[in-house]
């Protein structure tokens, strides 16, 4: 298939991906949030880099690895929000669960030293392989490793045999760091309407689908927007910190919180896949977009969920009482790892998610065709 490779949508979305990594509180963070504020200049009535002070964490290396009775390296990540260790060393123990998200619960192990402390966890990504993931037993003092699920017959049996496991974690929280929300105002009304996608990453990707993609196509849908009217203020948010426990949504929420918020559109991740699932509650809202949904020309298969899970932008919004509806061609295969860069195959999805959000706004009766 043949895309128009110099569409200002493809053209935005390689210029986040050329960016790197993004992850929260970094310079290549920063200077995207510039970039992403002067290109909504370009159609919002008003635009700006929305801080907060925040505490950022940042991991520069790492290593786990078998140290006896063989030595191998094992494939990790570490959790954001991970402890340090300039090294450790102990024998592996089953210690529970893992709960990432209120989504998925994974099994957990601890590193036991000769004196029987913890030194370390690993905990085993259900079905997958290894990624990043955001650590939610608060600040902790010791690494937190995460492997996929091929290592799982290893660290069962090395609690019954006392396998020696070995590694370090050069990670550190940052004061004085910023959360860089970017928000674009259109239009004007006694309600607002919010649509968001998230442009900062895990430390591991450019995350080309999780999320510059998305943030490309909140960024063309304001090019479009010029040519509805509306009725309502819609304010275009690209949110920091979403992989960092939903931190700019939170931040953005709370100062939004006293306003007349009458629905939130997030689009978070437009993946390779023809699957949309459509996270949106409260129930009857859901039937709104289920309706119009499945009367699109679109070439999809929707999966519906509802109650809408936390793991994304459009949570606060939804924990506040406002109606939210979060978009995703889903792409588990490359979440949150090195493989999600630049591939033309998204392109005819993000072309495609940007068509249905417009007419999504349509039937709601938020814009009308001029």
């Amino acid at each position: 298939m043949q895309y128009d490779l110099d569409s200002e949508l493809v053209k935005s979305w390689k210029r986040i991906i050329d960016y790197g990594p993004r992850p929260f509180g970094s310079e290549n963070l920063r200077r995207c949030s510039e970039y992403l504020a002067e290109e909504l200049k370009k159609t919002a009535d008003r635009a700006y880099v929305d801080t907060d002070p925040a505490e950022a964490w940042e991991i520069t290396g790492w290593k786990l690895e078998q140290a006896e009775p063989i030595r191998r390296e094992i494939k990790s990540y570490v959790f954001l929000n991970s402890g340090a260790s300039e090294g450790f060393r102990g024998t592996v123990k089953y210690a529970g669960k893992n709960r990432i998200w209120n989504m998925y619960v994974w099994d957990r192990y601890m590193v036991l030293d000769e004196e029987g402390r913890i030194c370390a966890y690993v905990t085993v990504r259900g079905g997958e392989e290894a990624i990043p993931q955001m650590l939610f037993q608060g600040k902790s003092r010791i690494p937190h490793f995460l492997v996929g699920e091929e290592e799982r017959n290893f660290l069962e049996e090395a609690c019954r045999t006392g396998a020696v496991l070995e590694g370090y974690a050069a990670a550190r929280w940052i004061p004085g760091a910023q959360c860089r929300n970017v928000v674009g105002h259109l239009g004007q009304g006694s309600r607002k309407v919010v649509i968001c996608g998230h442009y900062d990453t895990v430390y591991a990707t450019k995350g080309a689908y999780d999320n510059s993609a998305g943030a490309a196509v909140v960024l063309e849908l304001g090019r479009r927007l010029k040519k509805y009217r509306l009725h309502a203020e819609i304010e275009l948010l690209l949110t920091d910190g979403e992989e960092f426990d939903l931190e700019g949504a939170r931040n953005r929420y709370r100062k939004c919180a006293g306003q007349e918020i009458s629905m939130v559109l997030n689009i978070d991740g437009v993946g390779r896949q023809k699957i949309l699932e459509v996270w949106s509650g409260p129930e009857p809202f859901e039937r709104k977009i289920r309706k119009i949904l499945d009367q699109s020309q679109e070439e999809f298969e929707a999966v519906y969920i509802c109650p809408p899970p936390p793991g994304s932008d459009h949570a606060p919004y939804y924990d506040g009482g406002i109606p939210v509806c979060m978009l995703t061609f889903n792409d588990q295969g490359i979440l949150h790892s090195p493989e999600d860069d630049y591939r033309e195959s998204l392109i005819e999805n993000m072309e495609v998610m940007t068509r249905l959000s417009l007419n999504l706004l349509e039937q709601l009766k938020v814009i009308e065709k001029i």
